[in-house]
């Protein structure tokens, strides 16, 4: 189910027609925004102090060493890895590579060549161990493997020239074979995670060796042959499973995780958090930059906005708002994706182990560019503990959404200008005549009188950064903004110029309920208040104190 936020508005307004045709504004605002986002500006420069553009509420209860993300391991999630790694250990093992090895033996000199890995047996017991604080330990017992090969002897005795060598072909049981290697957890120098091998020991329980095609031996060779192999082959054996799995954790596991995109653009749809939590991902749409991530409970009921009385205005006046689906923070964040926002995965410190679990704390800011420079850090929270049968845990903090809606404000990606032409729905409305029908010049004050059958244009540009902070299971989103109001020149009158005719301020604060439907976040907003500041008005009849 589709994450969708409607803002939902209880019209209980007292006094003039206007202060609600501003509220239509508003939302008409957010319709455009949600629809046809405006061209993509150059970076934006620091002509004010950040501190001056973000609400003082983020800089509260912060830190600098937190994380915006928390990834938790699961003990499913780490049997799913152990078996992961077993299928690993089982393949290479057959690929193990065995030296050719000479020696004198109390009968003369053997020399094996050709050795190789015939048979495998997995292990029957095998286990992933947690620990603290940084480590796991990776236990396999009750092997068995079938080594085959060619051995070549000459033999010192008087039965036996010396000249004349023997060869012939063997193969070895080499059984109850157990390996144990330690793995740290580390971050590396970009910040991704990155393991290495401490500790690694291989033993080889027992050896039975068979010959064959040989001719006829004595009982006293075959038993230094296998005296030799248990003293040279089998500690071989041990070292080049040692080997394999030191190489398979140390540069293998290292290169695939040093692939991980550390930073990963909103809207890319094989790591698109965002877009695939709200299910809102287009798997056929191209990427606009190449590549570089229960029972609904009842929402609580919108407070009213306290300006009384507007309710039998709009049943009288049945003001045409725009469709619902239009009127959503989802379409909003929907084409906030669409930017060069980038969201940075990289580990801020170690993996550690807590809890039965591996705990990692990623970065989790979303910038323009993955430049990074968000001037707040993410907030102090305290992640409940380790829960139910999942492979991993995910928490997120309001400090994802809070830099990005920082960084869009930065790039302006938030301003707009609002026209008739921007919107089927608008393209009667921001008239200051209205022909039939429903128009704004025929509610807000004089203005159809002092300027007639002229188009109305509105500029909308956020004042700040915008805020959402999470509270339990709801948020609430604030939106500080700039209002201009214009009215166009008609293009049959050439003597008329665009002409300013309202400036004002707006701040928005809405409540969103949020809950968990499956494997999407679901919710609704509500407006639960809304500041007009009128600060320049030249139309008749409308002035701050009708407001």
């Amino acid at each position: 189910m589709p994450m969708t936020f409607s803002i939902k508005v209880f019209p209980r307004l007292r006094g003039p027609k206007w202060p609600f045709v501003f509220l239509y504004l508003l939302q008409s605002i957010w319709l455009v925004l949600s629809q046809k986002p405006p061209p993509i500006p150059p970076p934006a420069g620091a002509a004010a102090q950040p501190e001056n553009l973000v609400s003082p509420l983020l800089y509260q209860n912060t830190n600098a060493a937190n994380p915006g993300i928390f990834l938790r391991l699961m003990p499913t999630g780490l049997a799913y890895l152990r078996e992961i790694g077993m299928k690993v250990v089982n393949d290479e093992i057959l690929k193990i590579n065995l030296p050719t090895i000479t020696e004198s033996v109390d009968a003369g000199q053997v020399s094996i060549f050709n050795a190789y890995v015939s048979k495998y047996w997995p292990p029957v017991e095998y286990s992933l161990d947690l620990v603290g604080p940084d480590t796991f330990t990776w236990a396999m017992s009750k092997m068995h493997m079938r080594a085959s090969g060619t051995f070549e002897a000459r033999l010192n005795g008087a039965l036996l020239l010396p000249s004349v060598p023997i060869r012939g072909e063997f193969e070895a049981l080499l059984g109850h074979i157990g390996l144990t290697i330690s793995v740290r957890m580390l971050r590396s120098t970009t910040g991704a995670p990155q393991v290495i091998g401490t500790y690694c020991n291989a033993q080889v329980g027992y050896v039975d060796l068979s010959v064959r095609n040989t001719g006829v031996l004595t009982d006293f060779f075959i038993n230094s042959f296998k005296a030799f192999l248990i003293a040279h082959f089998k500690p071989t054996v041990e070292q080049r499973m040692c080997q394999m799995i030191e190489n398979v954790i140390n540069r293998d596991m290292n290169s695939i995780l040093a692939t991980m995109p550390l930073k990963v653009r909103i809207n890319e749809n094989n790591v698109d958090i965002i877009g695939q939590t709200f299910g809102i991902t287009d798997y056929n749409r191209p990427a606009q930059y190449p590549a570089y991530t229960p029972p609904q409970p009842q929402p609580t009921p919108a407070q009213p906005i306290h300006r009384a009385h507007a309710s039998k205005i709009a049943e009288k006046t049945k003001l045409p708002l725009p469709p619902a689906k239009n009127l959503t923070l989802l379409n909003f964040v929907n084409q906030l994706r669409e930017r060069n926002l980038v969201l940075d995965f990289s580990l801020i410190d170690e993996p550690f182990v807590s809890q039965g679990t591996v705990l990692m704390k990623s970065r989790g800011e979303i910038s323009w560019a993955g430049l990074g420079g968000t001037p707040f850090y993410p907030p102090n929270v305290v992640i409940p503990a380790p829960h139910g049968v999942h492979m991993a845990e995910f928490f997120g903090t309001d400090y994802i959404a809070n830099s990005m809606l920082y960084h869009a404000f930065r790039q302006q990606y938030m301003d707009v200008t609002v026209g008739p032409e921007s919107s089927p729905q608008l393209r009667d409305v921001l008239q200051t005549t209205c022909p039939s029908g429903f128009c704004i010049g025929e509610f807000l004050g004089a203005l159809g009188e002092q300027y007639p059958d002229r188009q109305i244009e509105i500029h909308f540009a956020a004042k700040k950064a915008p805020i959402m902070v999470f509270v339990e299971n709801r948020a609430r989103f604030r939106l500080h903004g700039r209002l201009n109001m214009y009215v166009r020149p008609n293009p049959a009158n050439t003597t008329q110029v665009k002409v300013q005719v309202i400036r004002a301020e707006s701040t928005m604060t809405s409540n969103v309920n949020l809950w968990i439907n499956q494997a999407h976040i679901v919710g609704n907003a509500s407006i639960e208040n809304l500041d007009f500041k009128l600060l320049e008005s030249s139309i008749r009849d409308v002035d701050q104190s009708t407001v």
